[in-house]
């Protein structure tokens, strides 16, 4: 069972996580890994939501941009601030 979970875990993770954390022998261990990775990174979501949120603010079209590329753009703002918790 202890081979599936971990099979299961790692195959969830992205690989640049997952190299953080694969030095852990039993799937209990790579889970508190995990965890503690995680909460450390509780600070940088903190920065992540402040810089979409600025990013949001001071959002304008870059000169020459075409009308479909700002779109595109202003769209992807927009689901980065849904992703950080921010509605309307």
């Amino acid at each position: 069972i202890d081979r599936l979970a971990r099979s299961l875990l790692i195959q969830g993770l992205p690989n640049d996580i997952y190299s953080l954390i694969d030095g852990n022998k039993t799937t209990k261990d790579l889970w508190d890994a995990l965890a503690r990775h995680m909460l450390g990174s509780e600070y940088g979501e903190q920065d992540r939501k402040a810089a979409v949120l600025y990013e949001y603010e001071t959002f304008k079209a870059a000169e020459g941009e075409l009308l479909l590329d700002t779109y595109i753009r202003y769209l992807q703002v927009i689901n980065d601030l849904k992703k950080c918790g921010y509605s309307k």
